[in-house]
């Protein structure tokens, strides 16, 4: 796996044998870094052409309602775009995140219909992306 990108707040990985992406949320991020990281992240799974996202939320704390707004309205649409079938989330240790990232799959689920699954470890997502996201993606 390849870092390709690095910030107090968030790292990006990639994975060519699963073709995936991974935003791994290290901290709180405010508005600012929380847009930034996910324009980044569609940016690199556009150019690595990626196939399965994996939002590694175990760090991350709170995401503001008004960035849940934002996520829906301007994120997944251009996500929506890509050629992303299947995302890997690893719940945060955060409840308010959860209920947060619950809420803005909820609406975002008729703009990307995507293949999503929930876990409470990195291991266990990368292993769905590799051997049953990946397979089924033939």
């Amino acid at each position: 796996m390849k870092t390709l990108f690095t910030s107090p707040y968030l790292l990006i990985h990639h994975d060519g044998f699963g073709h995936a992406l991974e935003l791994e949320w290290l901290d709180f991020a405010n508005s600012v870094q929380l847009r930034e990281g996910m324009w980044e992240g569609l940016r690199l799974a556009s150019l690595y052409n990626v196939r399965a996202w994996i939002g590694n939320l175990r760090g991350m704390h709170v995401i503001r309602p008004i960035d849940q707004i934002w996520l829906n309205d301007e994120w997944f649409p251009r996500f929506a775009e890509l050629n992303i079938t299947h995302m890997a989330i690893v719940e945060s240790e955060d409840v308010l995140n959860r209920q947060g990232v619950t809420q803005v799959m909820h609406r975002a689920g008729a703009m990307a219909p995507l293949s999503t699954a929930w876990f409470q470890t990195v291991e266990e997502a990368r292993s769905w992306v590799r051997n049953t996201a990946f397979a089924l993606q033939a």
